[in-house]
């Protein structure tokens, strides 16, 4: 098992870009936060090749997921990701593992309604500002969670909280304007 590094923290500050809070910022995207909220799962796929990806997709699928993420790594997960929103619709597909802005604009390209990185990657960040595509940010540390919102996350997802010894609803507590998940 391969565990990604999550980022240095980035400092607390709003990038030039950002529009400040205050300024009655609309809420992240509807589509697939609320795709993800109503699921409350978010499946990750990870394969040896493309065919098996799509195949154990279609078994997810099947089997009642609605929310799948297809990691960056899978062989040919961009053609996976096009197949799937082709063949479903109405369920919501994102790309995770996404490490830089040039594939985050490749998943974007194939369809994916989110995405996901193990750390925050502040130039998807700010490049998906005016998205309909959701970006959710991996953090670790409180400092990371501070720094993901304060930069514009609408969610973070909390990764591996196990390491700090932590518990997600602990960690929540503190950053109520922010959701959160964990893995």
């Amino acid at each position: 098992m391969r565990v990604a590094a999550t980022q240095l923290p980035l400092p607390a500050v709003s990038h030039p870009r950002r529009r400040r809070r205050d300024q009655h910022a609309p809420p992240a995207p509807p589509g697939a936060l609320a795709a993800i909220l109503r699921s409350r799962v978010i499946a990750c796929l990870r394969a040896e090749d493309g065919e098996t990806a799509l195949q154990a997709a279609h078994a997810a699928v099947r089997g009642g997921v609605s929310v799948l993420e297809v990691v960056m790594p899978t062989p040919g997960v961009l053609e996976v990701i096009e197949d799937l929103c082709r063949s479903y619709p109405s369920l919501t597909f994102g790309v995770g593992t996404v490490l830089n802005a040039a594939d985050a604009r490749k998943a974007i390209g194939s369809g994916a309604q989110f995405l996901m990185s193990p750390g925050t990657v502040m130039e998807i960040l700010h490049d998906l500002e005016e998205s309909k595509v959701l970006y959710i940010p991996g953090v670790l540390t409180p400092s990371e969670v501070l720094s993901a919102c304060n930069a514009g996350a609408e969610v973070v997802k909390v990764y591996p909280v196990s390491v700090m010894g932590g518990e997600e609803g602990k960690i929540q507590r503190n950053f109520r304007t922010c959701q959160s998940s964990h893995c």
